[in-house]
């Protein structure tokens, strides 16, 4: 029995130092988080993926204009060999058959195609680049917006570790004070009234603090997701949302007057547009004329005997050189339909421009103003906290004393918890204002 417990316990060490080995503890500062985000996590990574492919697609297009050398190598055994049938040269003869060819041909061959000239080649070459640069704007766009998923879930783990730090901290007074209560009204000298109250509040505050605790949990399940760490991983946040507001308040970009030219969305759209610019250019180059050169060489031999590396045999050679010019002539109108599609997709493209430009304007005039209310009703916030905890902290000091009723301490708990409540949201909202009015004012890197 010994050496079962012996061995059970054996194997118990070994899962809790494997489970410590495969977990790993971050420590991350807002910044330090945003840069870990842009190298780890997993849309940034797919959008990286896409700049690659962009630019194989650009090596792709350059491929087609430069020299294509294919190379082919033939052999064939003619076990069978044709037979042909020859009329009798004399009057009454017999027909001749006679078998043609030899029993065995290889032959090798190389053709060179170079493209000499074709308006769609040259088009389709500016627009693989112009769709790199477009792919990039949009790597640039993905990683502002991961940016701001990153921060905002920074945020959401600060104020529920903050609102939990104040459940906790009410919570133990409460709790202490029930306790006292509850020995005084053992000696007679309190109401079972007050005892109850004080309970119910300890059990209130027990319940806020599961609730909350799930709230963390899922808040830091979301943040490592945004990171592109796995949920085994551990985080320990080394700023706090005053170091962060304090932060916000000295950071100079608010101080930057909007451009909607520099907008990461406009960048984008307007790439689309200098491609969508090159669709209808690469549709109308289909008027145009191709013209391409080849040329083809091959060595062939015939042998009765299999004797093709022997230096007495015979290779015979052959080469040409061939230009094709492809001129178009007459297409029923397809062409034409193909230029007139182009066209108004590039219209459409138009529209949304002007559209994406009111919309720029209107989102930074409404994220400028709720970055400005956000700020006033934080400093009101802020204000109000620090009275209703003066408020409970006394109203506790006399309850104790005698001199306060259990209500009160009802009345002016829940005003204080509120109060917290309120001023921790206030806080999250105004750095994810900030955030909001951040990502419009951040200058895109033009391609």
């Amino acid at each position: 029995m010994r050496y079962i417990e012996y061995s059970v316990v054996f194997c118990l060490l070994i899962f809790f130092i494997s489970q410590a080995e495969a977990q790993d503890v971050y420590r991350f500062s807002l910044s330090e988080a945003t840069s870990y985000a842009m190298e780890n996590n997993y849309q940034v990574m797919l959008s990286e993926k896409n700049i690659e492919a962009a630019k194989a697609r650009v090596l792709e297009s350059t491929a087609l204009g430069l020299p294509q050398v294919d190379a082919n190598v033939n052999y064939s055994d003619n076990f069978a060999r044709p037979t042909f049938i020859f009329p009798s040269f004399t009057p009454g003869g017999e027909e001749m058959e006679i078998q043609m060819g030899t029993n065995y041909n290889a032959s090798l061959g190389a053709t060179l195609n170079q493209l000499l000239f074709s308006g769609e080649y040259l088009v389709g070459l500016k627009a693989a680049k112009k769709f790199l640069e477009k792919t990039t704007a949009d790597f640039f766009k993905d990683k502002l917006a991961i940016m701001e998923q990153v921060a905002n879930s920074y945020y959401n783990v600060l104020s529920t570790e903050a609102a939990l730090n104040v459940v906790d901290t009410t919570y133990m007074l409460t709790k202490a004070l029930a306790d006292e209560t509850r020995q005084i009204y053992e000696v007679g000298f309190a109401e079972d009234i007050d005892v109850d109250q004080l309970e119910l509040l300890v059990a209130d505050l027990e319940a806020n603090r599961v609730f909350l605790e799930n709230q963390r949990n899922i808040a830091y399940a979301f943040l490592k997701f945004y990171l592109g760490l796995s949920e085994n991983d551990s985080i320990i946040l080394t700023e706090d949302m005053q170091d962060l507001i304090e932060k916000s308040k000295n950071s100079l970009i608010f101080s930057q007057s909007f451009k909607y030219v520099q907008n990461a969305d406009y960048v984008s759209l307007n790439k689309q547009k200098e491609l969508t610019l090159l669709q209808v250019n690469l549709a109308k180059s289909a008027y145009m004329p191709t013209l391409a050169a080849r040329v083809n060489y091959q060595t062939e031999a015939q042998r009765n005997t299999w004797d093709f590396f022997s230096s007495e045999g015979k290779w015979f050679q052959s080469g040409a050189l061939g230009i094709t010019l492809e001129v178009p002539v007459f297409s029923s109108g397809q062409r034409k339909a193909k230029v007139k599609q182009a066209k108004i997709a590039f219209e459409q493209v138009e529209i949304s421009e002007k559209q994406l430009i009111t919309t720029l304007n209107l989102q930074y005039q409404t994220a400028q103003n709720e970055y400005m209310n956000a700020y006033r009703v934080y400093q009101n916030k802020e204000k109000a906290r620090k009275v209703a905890e003066k408020i409970f902290m006394k109203t506790s000091i006399k309850f104790s004393e005698g001199m306060a009723s259990s209500l009160d301490i009802l009345n002016t708990q829940t005003q204080y918890l509120n109060a917290e409540r309120d001023y921790i949201n206030a806080s999250a909202g105004l750095l994810k204002a900030g955030e909001t009015l951040k990502k419009l004012l951040t200058k895109s890197i033009t391609p």
